[in-house]
């Protein structure tokens, strides 16, 4: 059986069958990729949860609530990256991208089409990250107003993938029609 991450092609198909899988199977790896942005102490990091996978449009989108700490870094800085780990596979992923911060009337079909328990996540207060007393202290208040959706238009994906006999490390950029080049591990 061939490798498909044995060649630059194979590889960036890869990545975007992992995305694509992500964006729609909650057991995929790709499903809660780690987002890294830059905060007022340094970098910052939490899981997320991937929404949408766009190979055409080279994007990614991940809900938030808009009162979040992630979503004022990215308005004061939006580049950040996203990190996949597949376990299977020894891939990691990253992805660049420069994040923009969609609400109000743009993201409305989007929050209408979740379920109740998923708007439970936006808008419950206090505001996410507000110190209280105990868990019980916060109340899920589903709020359209609070529901911002993070659009991350990608500049690069960069691979690694872990082999016993010899790591292979590649590198995408949108600027290069995504044609790829293979990197030192």
């Amino acid at each position: 059986m061939t490798d498909p991450l044995a060649t630059l092609s194979g590889t960036l198909d890869a990545v975007w069958a992992q995305l694509l899988r992500g964006a729609s199977d909650r057991e995929a790896p790709a499903r809660h990729p780690v987002l890294a942005t830059a905060g007022r102490s340094g970098g910052e990091a939490r899981m997320v949860v991937l929404r949408s996978a766009d190979r055409e449009g080279a994007r990614v989108e991940i809900f938030a609530d808009r009162r979040s700490a992630k979503v004022g870094e990215l308005v004061t800085e939006p580049r950040a990256s996203l990190l996949v780990w597949d376990p299977a596979q020894r891939l990691q992923i990253r992805l660049r991208a420069r994040f923009e911060v969609l609400a109000g009337e743009a993201v409305t079909p989007l929050w209408q089409a979740l379920p109740g328990a998923a708007r439970a996540l936006y808008g419950g207060r206090p505001a996410p990250g507000t110190p209280i007393a105990a868990p019980g202290d916060h109340i899920a208040d589903p709020a359209a107003l609070a529901f911002c959706v993070l659009r991350g238009m990608l500049s690069e994906i960069e691979t690694l993938h872990l082999e016993t006999l010899g790591h292979r490390r590649a590198l995408f950029r949108a600027a290069e029609g995504w044609q790829g080049q293979w990197c030192a591990p």
